[in-house]
């Protein structure tokens, strides 16, 4: 919860890359040093640290990935995120099979993590930042890095007037000065304005509610019937094809209405496990597979709002929004284990030891609605400031026409030459 906060606030003011790597390659350290603690007090003391990074790592490397690439583009190097996150799921439970002491499991899943060292010369910075800073320079300089790989023509004027507009024209001089006067941004701003406070309650509230349902029927896994290793294994492998079903989703219906459908299917599958009589044989397999089936629908819902918080929020507090939000579903993480005890205070009675993904199944539901007044962002541009969320459309239609001209001159520039060379 405080790596969120921390790392979404000092990733919007020194870097997307710098907060990464610093991140990645540390939490490396300290998940391998965990594997060395004398004591309770210790680990306990390092594990803070390691989740605290972990945030760092999660919530600025999506930040990233939704900065660097346009509109079309940005929905499957999102989801891919959530792909690899499905398959490290999958290999928690091999490992943990061969490996049966912790602290080799422990070292084992930390210590890559410090070859994290390495993207330092490979990974750009986010164009995106830049620009927000006044950095245009350093901006063009990695587009036209990226135009030279791709063998692909870069406008003269790669950034539109609409980017620069912050910048005060692009000059370097003004740049410089408005870099120094440039507001810093923090968790206040984005309780200011109607629209961007509207978006913070929704996008938070759903996180909360996310995490907790999703961690909930995770840990939930060894009380029902079968081999634990087994069970967790399944929940894990299922998240792949759900990450396939959710990047179609998103492609072809958008984020609000997956966002909302699949927390509804999940909520209901978690209310109706609690009243499936407890036997043996194929029937103790039921509530098995409708668990699995919430793991799916809850890992399609955490992809979606992975890549439609980022969405929503403008690029000067973007990373600071998509922390407090990530920050709002470290409370669920740590409400779920109050509401899985209740499985203990229950146990014999009407619904029994699975009363907990009862609870989870009514919240979900009504979390869904939080969705509705969110606005689709489905191929549509990142906004920049907060005017920008606060007139959302009007950037948008703004932001086409611009693009559209931007694709004219191109269009005009390419045929000229092409006239020219058979002139010639």
């Amino acid at each position: 919860m405080i790596g969120a906060v921390a790392f979404g606030f000092l990733s919007d003011k020194f870097g997307r890359k710098k907060s990464f790597i610093f991140a990645l390659v540390t939490q490396g350290i300290v998940g391998s040093l965990t594997a060395l603690s004398p004591n309770f007090y210790v680990f306990t003391f390092l594990r803070f640290f390691v989740g605290m990074l972990e945030q760092g790592v999660n919530i600025t490397g999506f930040i990233m990935a939704t900065e660097l690439f346009p509109p079309k583009q940005r929905t499957i190097f999102g989801v891919a995120h959530e792909f690899f996150w499905a398959v490290g799921g999958c290999m928690v439970p091999l490992f943990a099979y061969f490996l049966r002491d912790w602290k080799s499991l422990q070292t084992c899943i930390s210590l890559p993590a410090v070859l994290g060292i390495c993207l330092w010369w490979f990974l750009p910075e986010s164009v995106v930042w830049l620009v927000s800073q006044g950095k245009v320079k350093e901006a063009e300089k990695i587009l036209e890095k990226a135009a030279k790989i791709n063998r692909r023509p870069l406008p003269a004027d790669c950034l539109s007037d609409s980017d620069k507009q912050p910048l005060m024209n692009g000059k370097e001089d003004e740049n410089k000065k408005s870099t120094k006067e440039r507001k810093t941004y923090t968790i206040i701003d984005l309780f200011r304005t109607k629209n961007l406070r509207k978006i913070t309650f929704c996008v938070n509230g759903i996180w909360l509610v996310n995490t907790m349902v999703y961690y909930g029927v995770c840990f939930h896994f060894p009380n029902l019937y079968g081999d634990l290793y087994i069970n967790f294994a399944l929940g894990g492998l299922v998240e792949i094809p759900s990450v396939a079903v959710t990047l179609f989703l998103l492609y072809k219906v958008g984020r609000r209405w997956p966002l909302c459908l699949m927390q509804i299917v999940g909520g209901i599958m978690c209310i109706i496990i609690p009243f499936i009589p407890k036997k043996s044989g194929t029937v103790a397999y039921i509530p098995v597979a409708l668990a699995v089936v919430v793991r799916f629908c809850f890992n399609g819902s955490f992809t979606v709002i992975y890549v439609y918080g980022p969405e929503i929020y403008p690029t000067v507090c973007r990373n600071t929004g998509a922390g407090l939000a990530s920050s709002s579903g470290r409370i669920g993480g740590i409400l779920y284990p109050f509401i899985g005890y209740m499985s203990k205070l229950n146990a014999g009675k009407l619904i029994g030891p699975d009363l907990p993904l009862f609870v989870y199944g009514v919240l979900s539901i009504i979390c869904s609605l939080l969705a509705l007044p969110l606005p689709e962002t489905k191929n549509k541009p990142l906004p920049d400031t907060i005017e920008d969320v606060e007139n959302y459309e009007d950037f948008c239609r703004r932001h086409s026409n611009i693009q559209k001209l931007n694709r004219e001159e191109l269009s005009s520039s390419a045929e000229g030459g092409g006239n020219q060379e058979t002139k010639i």
